[in-house]
């Protein structure tokens, strides 16, 4: 493993988050589900909610860190862990194939993010649940952000309903985070 992902890696896994765990009381979960992972990185949420889930479908563009997050899995005795390399606009996976998508911290570099939102409503089953945590835009931000008024509305446009914001305490570094729950209609 090269140097480059290996302080990607490092990155990932020391960057302050609150426990994976805690975002699960936002989501409708059973064992039977089949979970996609949007941004999957070292698996932040992959690998604890594999404990919960039938599949998840971890998907991040950097091939070296599926790996890795394979490997994490394989030596924690995971199994049902799927890793899929590709770019978020075009999600190789079928129609409704999915009970819920999460993206942590993973959508607001991405443009144009109806593309997204649009492969993530694609993927999910009827009235399946999809999760954004990301971090707030405000004047002292630092790299490219999404309020969560533009991301609630931009859901809305992708065809998302239900949509609400949780009341979050939460940041990354400095920065305000939201969570927001939506359903496809």
């Amino acid at each position: 493993m090269n140097e480059k992902v290996k302080r990607k890696i490092s990155n990932l896994e020391h960057i302050g988050r609150s426990p994976a765990e805690e975002l699960f009381q936002y989501l409708p979960l059973n064992h039977s589900d089949v979970v996609l992972d949007i941004g999957a990185g070292a698996g932040y949420v992959a690998l604890p909610i594999a404990e919960r889930v039938d599949t998840v479908y971890a998907l991040d563009l950097d091939e070296e860190i599926l790996n890795y997050l394979q490997s994490t899995a394989e030596n924690r005795g995971i199994t049902n862990i799927q890793p899929v390399t590709a770019n978020f606009k075009e999600i190789p996976l079928a129609d409704e194939q999915v009970d819920i998508a999460i993206a942590s911290i993973s959508l607001h570099e991405v443009n144009p993010l109806s593309t997204v939102l649009e492969e993530i409503n694609r993927t999910l089953k009827a009235r399946g649940t999809f999760l954004c945590i990301d971090i707030e835009k405000t004047a002292d931000a630092r790299g490219p952000r999404v309020s969560s008024g533009d991301m609630m509305k931009a859901m809305e446009n992708a065809g998302f309903d239900h949509i609400e914001m949780m009341v979050s305490q939460r940041k990354l570094g400095n920065e305000p985070v939201y969570i927001i729950r939506a359903e496809k209609k």
